[in-house]
C-alpha cells in the first residue's frame, strides 16, 4: 500500500469516531443480545458497574451505568452467566469497542429467582432465620392481627374459620397490598400499626401475614428485604402464610410459624372450640377427682384425730408441750449463760490488754527501767573516775616531784651555754670568755666565764657588773 496524495490520512481520534460512527449506524448493533460469562466484575463509588464478558473463545468489554442498574433485582456476580442487551460502540479515549448494557438477566434462571436466593443467603447469614429465635404461639389468643388485602378471598376464609373453630377470639385487619411494585411498603406500615395498635389501644396476641397464591412475581413483594426484615422484627409472633402449600417465600423464613395456606394459619393460631371445650370437661373430672380424694383424705385425718389420746384427753398435750417449752427454756437460759460467761471471759481479756498497753503504766515501767539502768551505769563510772582520780593525784605528785624548778628552789640553778644551749654539767666544758645563762627558780641570767689572777683553783666569784633578768650583765670568774 502505497501513501499518494490522494489518500486519507486520519489522527488516532479521527480514526476512532469513524470506527465508531460505523458501528453506531449498524442497527443491528445498538440493540443487541450478548451472552455470556461475568469476569472482572467492578462497581464504582459512582455506581457504574464494569465488567468482561466471555466465552470459550473471546472477551467484550461493558459497562452498565448507575442510572441502569439500580433497578436490577439481583447482584451480579463474577461467573454468573447472563444475557446482556444493549448497545456496541468505542470508547474514544482507549479506542476499544465495548457493550453498553441496558437489561441485565441471568442466562437460563429467571432473576428474581437469583435475587431471591441471594438476598435469602445474605439474611440468613445475619440470622434473622436462626430458629432460635423463633417464638411459640399463643395456645388461646384473645385477639389476631391479620396483614392482607381488605377485598381478597384470604380474610373472608381467615374471619370464617376463626368464627367456626374459636369465636371467643377477636381480629383486627390492617389492610395492604399484596401484589405489585408498591406492595412492600404497605406491608411494612401494616405491620407498623398493628404493633402501634397493640402497644396502644388492645393487645394483640398473634398476627397473621397472608395472601392467596400466585406466580414468583406475585408474590415478590413478601421476598422484599424491607417486609422480611420487618417480619423478623416484629415484637408480636408472626404466621406467614402467603400461596399454596407449594410456595416459599422469604417471609416464611423470617416469620415465627408457616403455614400452608390462609386457612392453615388461622387453624395454627386458634384452638377448636371443640378441642376447648373438650379440654375444659377433662379439667372439670380432674378437678372434680382432686376435691374427692382431698375430702377424702381429710375425712380420714379428722378420724384419726377423733381416735387420738390427745383428743380424749387434751391436757396430756399440754402437759407434754409445756414439757417441752420447760426443756426449751432450760436450753436457752444455759447457752446464754455459756455465751455470757464467754463474753466475760473476752472482756476481762480485752481489759488486761488494754491495761497492759496504757501508756501510763508503760511509761512507769519505763521509766523505773531507765532509773535501774542509770544506776547499773553509773557505778561503773563512779569507780573509773575514782581510779582516774588517784592515779591523776599520783601522777601529779611524781610530775611535781620530778620538776626541775622544785629542785631550783632549794637554791640550785642549771648553766646552759649560749652557743649551742647545752646543760654544762662540769666545769670542765667551760673556758674563760664562754658566754652562759643560769636558770634559777625565779628567772635566769647571762653570765660570761673570766679568770682571777692570784686567786686559788676551784672556785668562782662574781664580778660587780653582769644581767639578771631585767638585761644586767653578769662576769664570771673561773679558778
Amino acid at each position: 500500500m502505497s501513501l499518494t496524495e490522494s489518500t486519507p490520512v486520519y489522527t488516532v481520534s479521527q480514526l476512532n469516531a469513524l470506527v465508531r460512527g460505523l458501528l453506531e449506524a449498524d442497527v443491528r448493533l445498538q440493540r443487541c443480545w450478548v451472552s455470556g460469562e461475568i469476569s472482572n466484575l467492578k462497581v464504582h463509588s459512582s455506581g457504574h458497574m464494569y465488567f468482561t464478558l466471555k466465552d470459550e473463545h473471546s472477551r467484550l468489554r461493558a459497562v452498565m451505568f448507575a442510572s441502569r442498574n439500580r433497578r436490577l433485582p439481583f447482584r451480579p456476580e463474577d461467573g454468573m452467566r447472563v444475557l446482556a442487551g444493549g448497545s456496541v460502540s468505542v470508547f474514544d479515549r482507549d479506542g476499544q469497542y465495548q457493550l453498553y448494557v441496558e437489561e441485565l438477566q441471568p442466562d437460563g434462571i429467571g432473576a428474581l429467582y437469583v435475587a431471591f436466593h441471594q438476598l435469602k443467603e445474605r439474611l440468613a447469614a445475619e440470622g434473622l432465620f436462626d430458629p432460635q429465635r423463633k417464638r411459640p404461639l399463643p395456645r388461646y389468643p384473645r385477639c389476631i392481627g391479620v396483614v392482607t388485602s381488605p377485598t381478597g378471598a384470604v380474610i373472608r376464609d381467615i374471619v370464617t374459620t376463626l368464627q367456626r373453630r374459636y369465636p371467643l377470639a377477636r381480629v383486627v385487619l390492617a389492610p395492604a397490598l399484596v401484589q405489585g411494585p408498591g406492595a412492600a411498603p404497605t406491608l411494612v406500615a401494616a405491620l407498623a400499626r398493628l404493633v402501634r395498635y397493640a402497644q396502644e389501644q388492645a393487645a394483640i396476641d398473634v398476627i397473621i401475614v397472608a395472601r392467596g397464591g400466585g406466580s414468583l412475581e406475585e408474590l415478590w413483594p413478601f421476598n422484599e428485604e424491607q417486609v422480611v426484615r420487618a417480619v423478623a422484627a416484629c415484637p408480636i409472633p408472626v404466621v406467614s402464610a402467603v400461596g399454596h402449600e407449594t410456595d416459599v417465600t422469604l417471609c416464611d423464613f423470617a416469620a415465627d410459624v408457616r403455614a400452608a395456606t390462609p386457612t392453615g394459619a388461622a387453624e395454627l393460631v386458634a384452638p377448636h372450640q371443640r378441642d376447648v371445650s373438650l379440654q375444659l370437661q377433662q379439667w372439670a373430672g380432674r378437678a372434680q377427682q382432686a376435691v374427692v380424694w382431698r375430702v377424702g383424705r381429710e375425712q380420714q385425718r379428722l378420724a384419726a384425730v377423733l381416735r387420738s389420746s390427745h383428743w380424749r384427753d387434751p391436757l396430756r398435750l399440754v402437759r407434754q408441750r409445756r414439757q417441752s417449752v420447760d426443756y426449751v427454756d432450760n436450753q436457752v437460759q444455759q447457752a446464754m449463760a455459756r455465751a455470757l460467761s464467754l463474753r466475760v471471759r473476752f472482756w476481762h481479756g480485752y481489759k488486761e490488754r488494754l491495761l497492759r498497753l496504757d501508756p501510763r503504766v508503760r511509761l512507769a515501767r519505763s521509766s523505773q527501767r531507765l532509773d535501774q539502768l542509770a544506776s547499773a551505769a553509773g557505778q561503773p563510772l563512779r569507780a573509773r573516775l575514782a581510779a582516774a582520780d588517784a592515779q591523776w593525784q599520783r601522777v601529779t605528785a611524781l610530775l611535781v616531784a620530778l620538776n626541775p624548778l622544785h629542785v631550783l628552789r632549794r637554791g640550785y640553778s642549771a648553766v646552759f651555754r649560749v652557743d649551742n644551749g647545752a646543760v654544762v654539767t662540769s666545769a670542765g666544758q667551760l673556758q674563760p670568755g664562754d658566754d652562759v645563762w643560769l636558770r634559777f627558780a625565779d628567772g635566769q641570767v647571762w653570765a660570761t666565764i673570766g679568770s682571777r689572777k692570784g686567786g686559788s683553783a676551784g672556785g668562782t666569784r662574781p664580778f660587780r657588773e653582769g644581767r639578771t633578768d631585767g638585761g644586767e650583765q653578769l662576769a664570771l670568774d673561773l679558778f
